[in-house]
Order: C-alpha cells, then structure tokens, then sequence
C-alpha cells in the first residue's frame, strides 16, 4: 500500500494505492474517499509520480486534479459502486 498526503494540489487531499484499487479523498469533501477499480496500479504509481514531480518543478504542465480526471476518462480508473 503507497498513500500519497500533503499533495500540491487544490483539488485532491490524498492519493492511496492498494492492490487494484486507488482511493481518492478531494479537497472539497475530507470525509469522503472515492474508490476507483485499476488494472495496472503500477503503470498508474508511474505516471502519478511523473505529475508529483511536474507539479513540484512548478514547470506549469502538472496538475494532480486533471492527471486523475484523465485516468478516469481514459477508463484506466473506473469508480467501484
């Protein structure tokens, strides 16, 4: 399990990695987690770690919000009901 707190981000609180699942609290809502189903979590902790870094090198590409929303349109995160 790999949780990710303290995220330069408006919009996300943390990020937590386990088996095939990836568990998202927003900013706007602390007490909820959202679960999303993922098939790769590796390929998803890579490329998370990627925008981490974009967003700490302030180079104005990063953004953990629309790394998620696109993760999820990309059907690479789908939300467990």
């Amino acid at each position: 399990m790999k949780t990710y707190q303290n995220l330069n981000s408006s919009a996300i609180n943390s990020i937590t990695i386990e088996d095939n699942v990836v568990k998202v609290v927003y900013n706007s809502n602390k007490d909820k987690e959202y679960t999303f189903d993922c098939k790769d979590t590796d390929q998803f902790q890579q490329q998370l770690s990627e925008e981490l870094i974009d967003v700490e090198l302030n180079n104005g590409k990063g953004s953990v919000g629309r790394f998620l929303h696109q993760q999820v349109r990309d059907g690479a995160l789908v939300q467990s009901k």
